[in-house]
C-alpha cells in the first residue's frame, strides 16, 4: 500500500471515529432531551391536578389574603423606614 494510501485512510478512520463520538454524544443528549421533557409534563401535569382540585379552590381565599397581608406589611415597613 502506498504511503498516500495510507495516510488517506488514516484520516477517513479518524473522521469516522470522530463521528461516530459525535453520534453518540448527541444520541446520549437526545436521550436526556427527552427524559427533561417527560419530567416537565409529569410537573405541569400535577400542578395542573393540584390547582383543579376541590382543595385548592376551597383555599383560594386563604392565600390571597395572605398574599394581600404581606404587601400591606412591605408598604407599612417601608414607610416606616
Amino acid at each position: 500500500m502506498s504511503a498516500d494510501l495510507e495516510q488517506r485512510l488514516r484520516t477517513a478512520e479518524d473522521a469516522l471515529a470522530e463521528a461516530l463520538a459525535e453520534r453518540a454524544r448527541l444520541w446520549a443528549e437526545l436521550h436526556r432531551l427527552r427524559a427533561e421533557r417527560r419530567e416537565i409534563a409529569y410537573y405541569e401535569a400535577l400542578a395542573t391536578k393540584m390547582q383543579t382540585s376541590v382543595s385548592w379552590r376551597v383555599t383560594a381565599p386563604l392565600r390571597a389574603g395572605k398574599t394581600l397581608v404581606g404587601k400591606v406589611r412591605r408598604k407599612l415597613s417601608s414607610r416606616g423606614s
